[in-house]
């Protein structure tokens, strides 16, 4: 019976109003009085029997952001806040995210990526100018300016070495100033280079702290992508750059554009290799015989090879030839290609210029460009791949294949029969 009062409470009062109507002694205002005290023990009794949160919701509230919390104590009533202390707090805005209390340290965090990938280490001074007759870029080393001391005396003693890439074997220097943060040169060099290749050339100047008894401190290097940012060389152009921060010489050795193609019912994978750009020079001509070697990878393994043609006399060689794998579609997951350009030797050892690798398990744009040809199925996708060195590459590769190793060997692909 208690529950059924407290499940029909106005039942319940009008019974209690009857009853106090038919005794004479109780007054009006005592009757009026108990009504609101029946009413205010029907409130009370409400509340209390709402279910309490268990300790294992509690506990998970404690690991939600702060923000959460003022949420859900908004949500229970008025009671937990005073609109008139808190104006902007209104309806409307309880509870939404508000993004400028985010732009700050969103800002703060961008302003100290930058300073850490453009670190400046001074300026340097150099002048460009071609001679049409001689065919040759004449590059002029100024000056520079506010360099970083690197000796204990806070002084530095820098020089400044000169490529004009892709060719390393060829370089200059320029003399030692001693104890000097704002050295001024005036040396010219010239780079013998036909007017037509200077679209595909980039000057790289690394500037150095001579250490008579250690290795030599690299201060920074400028990289300028194109020579004919200012003028046209026709005259001598002066160009001021800020030295970018390094501890070595960056190495550019180049890049391969290749496709990629997958075929799940035949299980059929095809690489397509379309052509190279700006690769490294490797013979005393200032050119490489390049060609492409392809390895189907699995566990560590190399499971099979195949080449392309050899392109004589060339830095940026056009292949357009197909390399045709058979792997079923289970396998997909636990192979890679490993691509290394090589340079051919008639005499000796064939040297590799630089490799990259695709696969489930590469990384950046080796990994993307994988994914992106299992999404496309039967679609070549080709993409530009930057050549990195191969003792980088393989200490990268031999970290991963332990750690996948670890988590358990692959079987080796069963390759099918070729149709």
């Amino acid at each position: 019976m208690a529950a059924d009062k407290l499940k029909d409470p106005g039942n319940f009062l009008e019974a209690a109003v009857k009853i106090s109507h038919t005794s004479p002694d109780i007054p009006a205002d005592v009757q009026l009085s108990m009504k609101d005290h029946l009413l205010r023990r029907t409130r009370i009794s409400r509340q209390t029997t709402e279910p309490a949160s268990s300790n294992r919701h509690s506990s998970f509230k404690k690991h939600l952001p702060r923000q959460m919390h003022h949420v859900t104590s908004l949500d229970r009533g008025s009671e937990f806040l005073d609109v008139e202390d808190h104006p902007s707090c209104t309806a409307a805005s309880l509870g939404r995210i508000q993004p400028e209390l985010y732009k700050q340290s969103t800002m703060e965090a961008e302003d100290s990526s930058k300073n850490d990938t453009d670190k400046s280490c001074g300026k340097i001074n150099f002048s460009l100018k071609y001679d049409y007759e001689g065919e040759l870029l004449l590059v002029t080393i100024l000056k520079a300016f506010d360099l970083p001391a690197k000796d204990l005396c806070g002084s530095s003693d820098p020089y400044v070495k000169i490529y004009l890439l892709p060719d390393r074997k060829r370089k200059f220097q320029t003399r030692v100033h001693r104890k000097t943060l704002n050295p001024t040169f005036d040396e010219t060099f010239q780079f013998p280079v036909p007017y037509e290749e200077l679209g595909s050339r980039k000057l790289h100047l690394s500037v150095f702290d001579f250490d008579r008894f250690s290795r030599h401190d690299m201060i920074g290097e400028v990289i300028l992508e194109n020579l004919f940012e200012v003028s046209d060389l026709s005259r001598e152009t002066s160009i001021w750059k800020d030295i970018q921060y390094a501890t070595s010489e960056s190495v550019d050795l180049g890049e391969i554009m290749f496709s990629l193609c997958y075929l799940p019912t035949a299980g059929r994978l095809t690489l397509t290799v379309i052509k190279c750009r700006n690769l490294k020079a490797m013979d005393i001509t200032g050119y490489s015989d390049p060609y492409v070697k392809v390895s189907l990878i699995c566990d560590g393994r190399r499971l099979k090879k195949k080449k392309t043609s050899i392109k004589k006399n060339t830095l940026n060689p056009t292949y357009n030839e197909a390399i045709i794998f058979d792997i079923p579609p289970e396998n997909m997951d636990q192979v890679s290609l490993h691509i290394s350009v090589m340079d051919y030797d008639l005499v000796g050892h064939n040297e590799i210029i630089g490799v990259c690798r695709v696969g489930i398990h590469a990384e950046g744009l080796g990994r993307d460009h994988w994914n992106e040809m299992l999404a496309y199925p039967r679609k070549p996708i080709a993409h530009w791949h930057p050549l990195v060195e191969p003792k980088k590459s393989e200490k990268e590769w031999k970290a991963r294949t332990a750690s996948f190793d670890s988590q358990g060997s692959c079987p080796s692909p069963r390759l099918p029969s070729s149709p």
